[in-house]
């Protein structure tokens, strides 16, 4: 490995310490380099605070002329809620900036490199370029579709299972896992299920570190009102629900919305965000979900079931990612609810490919990680 390379996957480190804190930012840290001697980093800890090359100068504490500044996203060059960092990396006199990739949003892209050049500083641009996408793939997402990045997790048995025939499903995957499934929600800006979760494991659905947004696909508004999701962090409760369920009860104040559902009368607290949709088919349009909650500022979609939302983001073909784990059981039965549902593709050369996987052991449970690709023909079928 080469020098720049070496000190370019530093950079890849550092940035991963602010994962799941800089929404709507990327995660970005930035190493300044003497000769051979690293004199100062930084990386984003989170959004509005300041960047990962200010920090990395901000802490250098001598003059960094005839410096190297290694990052792994194009430095930006426009205000927001910081200055642009392309403005004082010139102004402190660094000589060479190395950058992993440049920045996909169209209000920097390759302009701060165009700026540093004109500058009279050296710039090596595309170092571990596809790494460096990959540590963002959610801020590239965000840049390229304006839409969330969406990633599927299920919990299940070596046969596909997620409950036996009597419903049951705690616990299918060992403790390990299931902190680690816990972390992965720190990743995410929000964790969406379907209200069939809610009413059968009534979830806290928050992280180890953080706690993320709840989202409940809920055509009928059948959620228990003593659910845990509607005792706290409200501000952070969103329920998708339909134009059926819509139905004011008098006399009722203006600022707490009642509603008339199959269940009766049923409260939502006022801090809640409930959004009415149509339902297609008995379903909604979850591409209209999502770009909703884009407009709410999230960013990312940690999706966990249950059986049936997992398929319909399966169809839709909205996942971009996808988290399995798999416990060495056997539960059998067809009264037992498999992990992913819905009507189900119509041929094997139909069906999403999962690419880019990777296996991690948990013990005696394995997570398998991939990307699906809707676009894939198998050619041995």
């Amino acid at each position: 490995m080469n020098k720049d390379a070496y000190f370019i996957k530093k950079t890849f480190q550092l940035a991963k310490k602010g994962e799941g804190f800089t929404s709507p930012n990327p995660l970005v840290g930035a190493i300044i380099v003497k000769g051979d001697r690293i004199i100062s980093q930084g990386y984003h800890k989170k959004a509005g605070f300041p960047h990962a090359e200010a920090e990395a100068i901000r802490t250098a504490g001598e003059n960094l002329t005839g410096t190297t500044l290694y990052v792994n996203l194009e430095p930006c060059c426009h205000f927001g809620k910081t200055p642009p960092c392309v403005d004082e990396i010139i102004k402190k006199g660094i000589k060479r900036v190395v950058v992993a990739t440049c920045d996909p949003n169209p209000l920097v892209r390759n302009k701060s490199i165009t700026k540093l050049k004109k500058a009279n500083i050296g710039v090596k641009v595309g170092l571990c370029e596809k790494e460096a996408e990959g540590l963002n793939e959610i801020f590239f997402k965000n840049m390229r579709e304006a839409m969330p990045f969406v990633a599927a997790k299920t919990a299940q048995s070596l046969d596909g299972k997620i409950a036996a025939r009597g419903g049951k499903s705690k616990w299918i995957t060992n403790e390990k896992s299931r902190m680690f499934a816990r972390r992965l929600r720190d990743k995410y800006d929000c964790v969406l299920v379907g209200a069939n979760t809610v009413v059968k494991d009534n979830p806290y659905l928050n992280g180890l570190k953080k706690i993320p947004y709840k989202v409940v696909i809920d055509p009928y508004l059948c959620i228990p009102e003593s659910s845990h999701l509607l005792k706290g962090n409200l501000g952070k409760l969103v329920i998708f629900t339909s134009f059926a369920s819509k139905k004011k009860v008098n006399p009722a104040p203006r600022k707490t919305p009642f509603f008339r559902t199959r269940g009766g009368v049923k409260k939502i607290p006022p801090a809640a965000r409930v959004f009415f949709l149509k339902q297609r088919n008995g379903w909604f349009v979850l591409r209209e979900v999502l770009k909703i909650l884009y407009q709410l500022g999230i960013m990312s979609v940690f999706v966990e079931g249950g059986s049936e939302t997992l398929g319909r983001f399966f169809m839709e073909k909205l996942v971009d990612k996808v988290y399995f784990f798999i416990s060495p059981k056997i539960i059998a039965g067809t009264k037992a609810l498999s992990s992913v549902g819905a009507e189900g593709f119509s041929s094997p050369n139909s069906c999403p490919y999962i690419e880019g996987i990777k296996i991690h052991r948990l013990d005696e449970d394995i997570l398998i990680s991939g990307y699906p690709c809707y676009k894939k023909i198998c050619l041995n079928c």
